[in-house]
């Protein structure tokens, strides 16, 4: 794990160097990462040790960040864009229980960075975890310029998101209101309701 925000970018600008080397004849190691990049280093994933990165590009990131976030082995999703890619999702998933070609399978969306390592420039955060944001639960998100979080877990965010969409099953939301009050659980169950479609 690194022990701070420089040595994850040090790292992510060497790897994105190596990368940018072979890929493009102009690139020079001494540019600096492009203004709004920010790293987002599997280490910020706490209890993840498995965790590996990816960007998915679709027509609408807000759309497909919610796609994504029931995904099984999706950790953590961040709107944003990437070289070429205006609208993308960077995601945190576990390489033990799926690997960016399958959650490019199972989504439909087509993999651009299949390891992270191109600079990634954070959508804003009024964008990060869009259909949340547009519910009463928008008081109980925290660090939206890093994708969002409840309850300080990434994944719960990137979860309650896709339920305020109205995907996924009712089982699955059932489980996870498990986690919030009554009056909380009521609302999501109930906006899950009014969107979603068999």
């Amino acid at each position: 794990f690194f022990s701070s925000d420089r040595q994850c970018a040090m790292v992510l600008k060497a790897l994105l160097a190596k990368r940018m080397k072979s890929e493009t004849k102009n690139f020079d190691t001494r540019d600096k990462l492009p203004e709004g990049t920010e790293p987002f280093c599997v280490a910020y994933v706490k209890g993840a040790p498995n965790a590996k990165i990816c960007v998915l590009e679709m027509d609408s990131y807000t759309q497909g960040e919610a796609a994504l976030g029931l995904l099984q082995g999706v950790l953590a999703t961040q709107v944003g864009s990437t070289l070429g890619s205006p609208q993308s999702v960077r995601v945190v998933y576990d390489q033990t229980v799926t690997s960016a070609d399958r959650l490019s399978q199972q989504s439909g969306f087509e993999v651009v960075d299949k390891y992270g390592t191109r600079p990634f420039v954070i959508g804003p955060d009024n964008d990060q975890k869009y259909y949340l944001q547009q519910t009463p639960l928008t008081k109980l998100i925290t660090e939206l310029p890093r994708g969002g979080k409840v309850g300080d877990s990434a994944l719960f965010a990137t979860r309650l998101n896709a339920y305020c969409n109205g995907l996924g099953a009712e089982t699955g939301l059932q489980q996870d209101c498990a986690y919030l009050s009554e009056e909380n659980c009521a609302l999501v169950m109930d906006l899950w309701k009014s969107k979603h479609t068999d």
